[in-house]
Order: structure tokens, then sequence, then C-alpha cells
């Protein structure tokens, strides 16, 4: 609590861990190809819902590090989501949103936020690889493809997050809790 209070106050700096763990999510978010072969919005709820598909397969990972690291995940999860949404704060403050703006943003995204950690971690958590990518895809088509017709693309980013995930899976709990982990996104 004193932390937290302190960071909106200017007086300390986020985790190291978080902010190297979310540099990885925007950089995996950010490649082209989900904008121009796989059919994401190229709007800012598009970005916006890829940030939110890279975080929550990053969070998911930290929840499963072992419990008696369980003050530490605590502690990085929710600054994972604190560097996320000072960052989305920024960004829409950049584009002209106003403070009475921002209130009726940002509570919205992190709602939002939430609620796909959740869906895309329960669509991680079936065994059977088919029924993880069905999931997935579903997951994806009502969260990030719900404003468009053609939805073609979610199956192919449902891939995507799914190997994704098992890269994370792969990475050892100490590398994970201290932010040592990238993507290898390969090309774009």
């Amino acid at each position: 609590m004193l932390q937290s209070i302190m960071k909106k106050l200017g007086f300390a700096k986020p985790d190291p861990a978080a902010v190297a763990l979310y540099t990885t999510a925007i950089n995996a978010a950010r490649r082209e190809d989900h904008f121009t072969e796989m059919g994401v919005p190229d709007t800012v709820d598009g970005r916006f819902d890829m940030i939110s598909l890279t975080v929550s397969l990053i969070n998911r990972r930290i929840g499963l590090a072992g419990q008696h690291n369980a003050e530490r995940i605590e502690v990085l999860a929710q600054e994972l989501f604190d560097v996320m949404f000072a960052d989305m704060d920024t960004n829409l403050r950049e584009m002209g949103v106003s403070d009475e703006g921002m209130k009726h943003r940002i509570k919205p995204m992190a709602s939002a936020h939430l609620g796909r950690v959740k869906a895309y971690t329960d669509a991680l958590t079936p065994i059977e690889d088919d029924e993880r990518l069905s999931l997935m895809t579903d997951a994806l088509v009502r969260n990030i493809y719900r404003t468009q017709e053609d939805t073609s693309g979610a199956a192919r980013l449902a891939q995507r997050a799914i190997e994704y995930s098992v890269q994370l899976d792969g990475v050892s709990d100490d590398d994970i809790l201290v932010g040592r982990f990238e993507f290898n996104i390969g090309e774009a």
C-alpha cells in the first residue's frame, strides 16, 4: 500500500521486472502481421487488445510460479498491471484525452483487461491441443475481433497465443519473477 502511494506521488520507481515483462509484451503485441495478416483492427482498441493479450499470457505464467513465491507472485502481478495502466494513461493523455475523460476510459479498460486475463487463462487450461485452440479462438473472437465481420484470422492468432504461452511455460520461475524473458517472435 505504501509503495503504491509512493509511486503515485513519483517517489518510487516501478519494479524493474514488471517493466521488462511489459516491454516484452509490447514488442510481441506490436507485430505487424497481427494487424495485416490476422485481421486485428489497427485502432487504439485493437492495439490495446493485443497488449492485453500478451500481458495476460505473462500474467498467467507469473501465477504459475511455485507457491513458495506467493508474495512475489502477488507483487509482480500487481506491478505488471500498474506499469501497463500507467502506460495506457500516458498514451491516452498524448492522444488528448482530458483528466475528466481519463476516468471514463481507464476504468473500463482495466475491467476489460482483468476479464481477458481470466478468459485467456481459462482457454489455455485444457490439456488437449484441439480444445485449447478452439477455446482460445472463441475467446479472441469475443474480445479482439468483437467488432469485425471477418474473424478468419482468429485461429492463427490463437495458435500464436498458444505458442507464446508454451514459451512462457518453459521459463524458470526465477527468470520470470525477475523479468528475464523475451518472446521468440521470429519473422513478422
